[in-house]
């Protein structure tokens, strides 16, 4: 098979990882309804631990992910990460226990966080330098579209029961099919051939970049304010009565829409922006958190979101693209994993942010920790954007 015809299919596999990386989305329509439903007695803060641990438990499936990556290649890890995704997902359907939920979720989040060091590397090792922003772009596209489709669907189904949302998780198998039929493991040949103007001062086997961990923290501390959103939409449109759980996962997959959306610009904003697109990209974050905090009213909301949408797959891709200017390549698997577990630390600590949010003011709007939340997304963005701008000059 000749090398275009087999980037062709390695692209498939690149979008069907993609379309997988947000699975974990589908349990966000269900936490309102699940706590009526499923578990009554139960405090919010037990029920968000549901979609949360799951968030925790990415932190060491993609660190493992991270240094196994070159040892067992894409498809096995492929395999353990979507495989259990699938089963463990649906099984939560099948217990009444919440203990064993959590157990279950807790897997799921392993094997999802297992996926993410993969996509980040597929995109590194399979693609040039000059090819990779096109290919990172459509394949955001991918997530946003895998993204939306999931909060569509479990919104519709968590209005008939909680449970169907676990069922849902066997969508994983597809995109698993794909990958194995489709995907080719590249040679270290190909992977260097892929990376030809990657800069030779970063020798293979140095130690990982500080800057590389810095992007980590930054990421994983605005987007621990922001998940203050996703988490809370269900409980914003029931508090505020703006709607039921459909109605959420609508709202919620207007930001996934505007995931799509930042796929579609990544490329062309690169190309004109250049190394500005990560300052551009927090900029855009902060303003959308910005609409969803203060705009009391389903305009703002959907602006906001769109906005903080397209914000999100403008940074991440972003900065993980620039990892291949400084990065040694055998470091590569391991500085995305460390990014994407800063991101679900960030993830699993919202549940609590919000609860202390809650006890210090005494009140009990959902929309309150997503205000707090919104001052960290200024502070913390507005720092990366200026040390980014910044380290994107002295490159220039």
């Amino acid at each position: 098979m000749n090398y275009e015809a087999q980037k062709k299919r390695n692209f498939i596999a690149l979008l069907a990882a993609y379309f997988a990386a947000n699975v974990i989305f589908i349990m966000s329509p269900a936490i309102n309804v699940m706590a009526t439903e499923m578990f009554p007695d139960k405090s919010y803060t037990a029920i968000l631990l549901i979609s949360t641990i799951s968030s925790l438990c990415m932190i060491p499936g993609s660190l493992v992910a991270g240094s196994l990556l070159n040892k067992l290649g894409f498809k096995k890890l492929a395999v353990i990460s979507l495989g259990g995704i699938a089963i463990c997902g649906a099984a939560c359907a099948l217990t009444n226990s919440l203990g064993v939920i959590y157990v279950l979720r807790g897997i799921v989040g392993f094997c999802i966080g297992i996926g993410f060091p993969l996509q980040g590397t597929m995109s590194l090792q399979l693609f040039n330098d000059k090819e990779r922003p096109k290919y990172l772009g459509w394949a955001t596209v991918s997530l946003a579209a895998g993204s939306v489709f999931y909060m569509i669907v479990s919104g519709m189904l968590a209005d008939h029961s909680a449970r169907y949302c676990f069922w849902f998780h066997l969508i994983a198998l597809v995109p698993l099919a794909l990958i194995l039929i489709f995907l080719k493991q590249p040679t270290a040949e190909e992977i260097a051939a892929n990376n030809v103007e990657a800069p030779s001062q970063v020798p293979e086997h140095d130690k990982m970049p500080g800057y590389a961990l810095f992007t980590a923290v930054m990421f994983a501390l605005v987007f621990f304010a922001f998940y203050t959103v996703l988490l809370n939409m269900s409980s914003i449109c029931a508090y505020e009565e703006i709607g039921g759980a459909a109605v959420a996962g609508a709202l919620l997959s207007v930001y996934c829409i505007g995931n799509m959306c930042g796929g579609f610009l990544f490329n062309p904003l690169s190309t004109k922006a250049g190394k500005l697109v990560v300052p551009i990209g927090l900029m855009m974050w902060i303003a959308g958190t910005a609409c969803i905090a203060f705009g009391h009213n389903v305009f703002f909301i959907v602006l906001g979101a769109l906005l903080s949408g397209t914000a999100v797959q403008t940074v991440w891709p972003g900065t993980v693209n620039t990892y291949s200017e400084y990065v040694p390549k055998d470091k590569q698997s391991m500085a995305v994993a460390v990014f994407v577990s800063g991101m679900n630390i960030g993830c699993f600590l919202t549940t609590y942010f919000i609860q202390a949010v809650m006890n210090f003011t005494g009140s009990d709007s959902p929309r309150v920790p997503v205000q707090y939340g919104f001052v960290i997304v200024i502070i913390g963005g507005l720092i990366w954007a200026v040390i980014e701008a910044k380290r994107a000059n002295r490159k220039n």
